[in-house]
């Protein structure tokens, strides 16, 4: 376990050692996916279009319901704007199998040439397509099925209205308990399901010239990654590449905090004393606490503090960009060289 701890590190090392190379090939992956998922969004955006235009007739609301939400025009237009959703983060999520091809050549002893990635290699599109639609098929068997299991303890428990009922008296009810048990459960069979399915990319990019069919790279994924040893490592692991994340993630939300905070203080700071007390009465400790943070700030001073966590939340998102964005994804390459890849 020590040693498999240190050649993480090594390699993560090898980020940092050709760090010019990486934030440059991360740059243009981001902005790749970026474009590859809006491509994938196309037919459904113009079906989304066509049908508001006949629901709303008005092409400003057409804009308006779009980047608005998704409860606009019932259920089909619905259905579509989560289909628009979903086909951008499908073809976005390429990037991580960019991302794993520069990482392995890192490993190897290689730089990537820049224009040498999986850009346009469909072979591995479709099939990047195929794995991922498959995965995500299996992934909701367990959310079904808790949802199922949950509407039968409703259910039991005598409907929802009860069961509300029973919450708000805060009775010795075992709803929550059984419904936590539940939660932790589906939590758990997802991130196994995780592991035992996420390194079929890995073997998608080895099997690039052997025709292996998107079923069969799922499955041998499946068989290489038995035994509980191994995902007791994996699990050790992934609890460690998550502290790395932990200091910038306290960062990046005391900055977003602030942020908003000022935000929130600034419209409040406007308003009609009328306006504020109805606010209080809303949400009192959460003005409260902004006049006693705020409450003896000039306007100005305010927004100075408005502009400069705007721009140190900028910078400090293109710092941890450059920094630590795409560590998950050498963490996995890693771990698939060194325990995985050899497995028959």
């Amino acid at each position: 376990m020590k040693n498999e701890v240190k050649s993480l590190f090594l390699d993560i090392y090898l980020l940092y050692k050709n760090i010019i190379h990486w934030n440059i090939s991360k740059t243009i992956i981001f902005f790749y996916s970026i474009l590859l998922g809006f491509l994938f969004t196309i037919p459904f955006l113009i079906l989304f279009f066509v049908y508001s235009f006949f629901s709303v007739n008005q092409f400003s609301d057409i804009l308006n319901s779009f980047f608005n939400g998704v409860y606009m025009h019932g259920l089909m237009g619905n259905a579509i704007y989560i289909l628009v959703l979903f086909s951008f983060v499908l073809g976005y999520f390429y990037s991580f199998i960019l991302k794993i091809n520069l990482n392995i050549n890192y490993i190897l002893g290689n730089k990537l040439d820049y224009k040498k990635n999986y850009y346009f290699n469909f072979s591995i599109l479709i099939k990047y397509l195929f794995i991922s639609l498959i995965s995500i098929g299996l992934f909701l068997i367990p959310i079904f099925l808790f949802i199922l299991l949950l509407s039968i303890f409703i259910f039991i428990f005598g409907g929802i209205d009860s069961v509300i009922s029973l919450l708000v008296a805060n009775t010795n009810s075992v709803f929550p308990l059984i419904s936590l048990v539940l939660f932790i459960s589906l939590l758990f069979t997802l991130f196994y399901l995780f592991y035992r399915f996420i390194f079929s990319y890995f073997i998608l990019l080895e099997s690039e010239n052997n025709n292996k069919k998107s079923y069969n790279i799922l499955l041998e994924s499946f068989n290489k990654t038995k035994g509980f040893k191994k995902f007791l490592h994996f699990l050790v692991s992934i609890l460690i590449i998550f502290s790395i994340y932990i200091p910038f993630s306290v960062v990046n939300n005391y900055l977003d905090r602030n942020y908003q905070d000022l935000n929130n203080y600034a419209a409040y700071y406007n308003l009609k004393e009328e306006d504020k007390e109805s606010l209080k009465q809303i949400s009192s400790y959460k003005y409260s606490n902004l006049e006693i943070r705020y409450g003896g700030m000039k306007q100005e001073d305010i927004e100075k503090m408005q502009y400069k966590f705007y721009y140190l939340s900028i910078i400090f998102s293109i710092f941890k960009f450059l920094i630590i964005s795409g560590l998950f994804a050498m963490f996995l390459t890693s771990f698939y060289v060194r325990n995985i890849k050899s497995v028959k």
